[in-house]
């Protein structure tokens, strides 16, 4: 069997040697857009193009290279992420994460167990007929609110007179399980577009409670963007407390409840928060 006892970098010599004699490449201009027409102008062309490339260096001369230079303190990969300063990861305590799952487990039992006692006492039961974006508004917000105005500006007093439109029992149980999901929908497309508010997160969170088990492909997918929206929203509150912006403590931990929900009570473990 062929052994070679030679170095790579012996081999990188030995193939780099000139093989044939050829003439000198400054006597005269080498035209590359001409085919040429004997073996020495082939040779000319190939030697000049072959000088256009990168110097050669061996993969096992490229690996010792790298080596050395990676165990330095001058390395340029040192360099950058010596001076890099990596975001923490966030990091929402395993205790109140499982407390606020037992709550929200026990908040889904007892509003199913409402819905079902309701519909059966009620023989002339309906469901609401909701089409459109701005009847699932409506449903939400009530008529004093314009369709998809700014959220974030209610005031206090404004979240007062909205009272009648809270999401209670009765009011969550006249919608379908199809509805539940476009609602849901809706309300992704509503953060992003109005902003955050208390009334907002009161119904997203009403939605959650709604959702019937099994859950289809379709209504999980909707249920991941509703955490990862919420998420965004979360980093857009971190940052303004990052500039000295005076951001309410509340609004924070309801991003993180949103988070615990999808995360932890419906199984979406790579969306959930750390727990150390």
């Amino acid at each position: 069997m062929f052994q070679n006892n030679e170095s790579s970098s012996d081999d990188d010599e030995i193939l780099c040697k000139q093989a044939l004699p050829i003439a000198d490449d400054s006597i005269e201009p080498i035209d590359l857009s001409k085919m040429p027409t004997t073996g020495e102008e082939y040779l000319r062309q190939v030697r000049f193009q072959a000088s256009q490339l990168p110097d050669f260096r061996s993969d096992s001369e490229k690996q010792r290279r790298v080596s050395k230079s990676s165990n330095t303190k001058n390395h340029a990969w040192h360099k950058l992420f010596s001076t890099a300063n990596p975001t923490a990861k966030y990091v929402v305590p395993m205790d109140w994460q499982n407390e606020e799952c037992r709550t929200f487990s026990e908040v889904r039992n007892s509003f199913f167990e409402m819905r079902d006692r309701l519909r059966a006492a009620n023989k002339k039961y309906k469901n609401t007929k909701l089409k459109t974006a701005n009847h699932y508004w409506k449903f939400c917000f009530g008529d004093e609110i314009p369709f998809q105005s700014p959220l974030s500006s209610l005031e206090a007093d404004e979240q007062q007179q909205m009272q009648n439109s809270f999401p209670t029992i009765t009011k969550m149980s006249i919608l379908t399980q199809p509805q539940i999901h476009e609602l849901l929908q809706h309300e992704i497309d509503w953060l992003k577009q109005c902003g955050y508010s208390i009334h907002l997160a009161l119904y997203t969170f009403a939605t959650l409670v709604a959702i019937e088990k099994p859950i289809g492909d379709d209504e999980m997918y909707t249920i991941r963007q509703i955490c990862m929206i919420w998420k965004q929203t979360r980093t857009k509150f971190l940052n303004s407390a990052d500039n000295q912006q005076s951001v309410d403590k509340a609004l924070i931990k309801s991003c993180d409840l949103f988070v615990c929900i999808v995360g932890r009570y419906f199984g979406q473990f790579d969306l959930a928060d750390a727990s150390e």
